[in-house]
């Protein structure tokens, strides 16, 4: 009864309500992935000039050559929590009885969460030629007299020639300062800029990337975004389609999901509950086990809608 009343609460898919963090959908096209099927990106940007020539007066046309654009596979990344087990005699002894493994549940859940955030900032910020297609995001240097607000105004600058409908993920030092703007200037205003409003007038919606999680075991942890670093993002492209970004999801199909243990045919994260005895080292323990698993890519296919900074010397 015990293994049936948990497999019931947390032996199913992990957030089915929110497939992807809201920092991802917010900057990235999402999509699945069935089971071996292979996902490509393209190595190039397609620089060719749009031209459109008036009529020759001899009718004749003017020719040119176009090669296709190279293509290379993407590496799916497999992300796994930790096994963790919980023993059946401190399940049975507590009030909160299963409830403990719904806890590790979350945890699980907000770590992969944070990890999928974390490899795409990192990859970003650190302009990773593997995620690209042959052209990096563009960079704001802020110049010594620049301030947070003119820092932005160039950001949106570099974009807004290839999309529209911003978002600017900010780490944590970098957002304190915007909320203290227009305090922390008045002195100097000339005219007051309300700075949050003005961002918002401008489509810019601000979305602050915190928390921390662990990349290795026993590594400590590290911050999702460097907290003096900011990334905008223009999400309405206007020279290729969808978002900048593309993130991709493997499907667990439900041969491999009822080897491993679990009934998640449709998911694209699953979390496992492996029964009793938990084998710890040779030795048969009283236990339920618990991990989570799963394989996902992303690639950046605009990197033009893109553009970072750092704001050492602002913040």
């Amino acid at each position: 009864m015990l293994n049936l009343e948990i497999a019931k609460q947390i032996g199913e898919p992990i957030c089915p309500q929110l497939p992807v963090p809201v920092e991802i959908s917010a900057i990235a096209d999402t999509f699945t992935a069935e089971v071996g099927e292979k996902v490509w990106r393209y190595t190039a940007v397609d620089s060719s000039l749009d031209i459109c020539l008036q009529v020759d007066a001899n009718g004749a046309m003017t020719t040119v050559k176009r090669t296709p654009t190279g293509d290379a596979e993407l590496t799916f990344m497999g992300l796994n929590s930790k096994y963790e087990y919980v023993l059946i005699d401190d399940i049975l002894s507590e009030t909160d009885n299963t409830q403990v493994l719904g806890r590790r549940k979350a945890s699980i859940t907000r770590a992969m969460d944070k990890r999928e955030v974390y490899t795409i900032i990192t990859a970003l910020l650190a302009k990773t030629a593997s995620y690209l297609p042959g052209v990096e995001p563009w960079e704001v240097v802020p110049a010594s007299a620049d301030d947070l607000y003119d820092v932005f105004m160039k950001m949106k600058h570099k974009v807004e020639d290839y999309g529209d409908g911003y978002v600017l993920l900010v780490g944590s030092t970098v957002k304190e300062k915007m909320d203290t703007y227009d305090k922390d200037n008045v002195a100097s205003f000339n005219y007051n800029i309300t700075f949050a409003a003005r961002l918002a007038a401008m489509g810019i919606e601000v979305k602050k990337v915190y928390g921390k999680v662990e990349l290795t075991d026993g590594g400590g942890e590290t911050v999702i975004m460097d907290p003096k670093k900011a990334i905008l993002v223009a999400k309405n492209s206007r020279v290729a389609e969808g978002k900048p970004i593309k993130f991709v999801r493997r499907k667990i199909g439900a041969d491999i999901a009822k080897l491993m243990g679990a009934d998640v045919d449709t998911a694209q994260r699953a979390l496992f509950v492996t029964p009793t005895p938990v084998n710890l080292a040779g030795v048969p323990t009283l236990a339920y086990g618990v991990y989570g698993y799963e394989s996902v890519i992303f690639t950046v296919t605009n990197p033009y809608a893109i553009v970072v900074s750092d704001l050492s010397t602002v913040v």
